[in-house]
């Protein structure tokens, strides 16, 4: 008897396994794009290299602009994925409070993208020790730069969609060209002056022609359960004279959706339905 009861147990669990692939087959899952939730932050000027930015994020996921009084972080934790860009002026400091609001929001689970100048603030995170170098905006130069592309890139799906400078699917050591002139206000660890980065694509473009690691293109620290990601230098250039937008923007998107992947506050949808929480996803297996 107690043989059966198991084997009826085994079947039931059985037919729940295949009734929930099933639906997830024909619904899809979706975590990328609208699903995800990104809570947008710029505290200095909206110009055009920051006006851009907030438009494209608006377009492709489900954005909601946040205000220097929403630096808390129970509202941080409403989003999948907080993303502040500054491209057109330095903000000015941030209050004890308000790093204590994005650091507790990363090391509970959470997941931070840093662009243009907003990158300085890695180290008033604690994140690193070394200040990052600042420089820009210059609206155009005519220097085109670019991603070097690593393993971790691939495996990552941090290039799905986009084209190398040859016009081919990326492999690794290709480059994937995403500014054609000119960048933000912006900033770099230079020369490998970080020690807690984790790289996930080097830098090229001129005068040096490739940078290796002395720059990172991006990647991110780890921050307790969380991530603080980082695309810096002359890369996020939203700007309307960059040629290369669509690369720049297939990126970004690409790169948003993996922290969403990452971020114990992004919510997956199936077919549209049934928000559930992807942190709980994860920990249930």
């Amino acid at each position: 008897m107690e043989r059966i009861f198991k084997w009826q147990y085994l079947a039931h669990t059985f037919r729940q396994m295949v009734f929930c692939l099933t639906f997830l087959l024909l619904c899809g899952i979706s975590i990328g794009n609208a699903a995800v939730e990104v809570g947008f932050i710029y505290l200095g000027d909206k110009g055009p290299f920051t006006s851009p930015a907030l438009d494209f994020a608006k377009k492709v996921f489900k954005t909601k602009q946040l205000a220097k009084a929403d630096l808390k972080s129970n509202t941080f934790k409403e989003f999948g994925v907080i993303w502040w860009h500054e491209g057109d002026t330095d903000p000015g400091e941030l209050s004890p409070a308000e790093i204590g609001a994005f650091m507790d929001y990363a090391e509970s689970g959470g997941a931070v993208l840093l662009t243009g100048w907003a990158i300085r603030h890695a180290t008033n995170f604690g994140l690193e020790k070394a200040v990052a170098r600042q420089f820009g905006p210059v609206p155009a130069d005519g220097i085109a730069v670019g991603i070097t592309v690593l393993k971790e890139t691939l495996e990552l799906g941090l290039t799905e969609g986009l084209k190398t400078v040859d016009k081919k699917e990326p492999q690794v050591d290709d480059r994937i060209q995403v500014n054609s002139t000119g960048y933000p206000k912006s900033g770099d660890y230079y020369d490998k002056i970080w020690t807690e980065f984790i790289t996930l694509a080097n830098a090229w473009g001129p005068p040096a022609n490739d940078w290796g690691d002395r720059i990172a293109a991006f990647g991110y620290w780890e921050a307790g359960a969380g991530k603080v990601f980082n695309m810096n230098w002359r890369l996020p250039n939203y700007h309307k004279n960059n040629e290369d937008i669509e690369q720049l923007e297939k990126l970004t998107e690409n790169v948003i959706n993996w922290l969403a992947s990452e971020s114990e506050y992004a919510e997956v949808s199936a077919g549209g339905k049934l928000p559930i929480v992807w942190g709980r996803l994860k920990d249930s297996h």
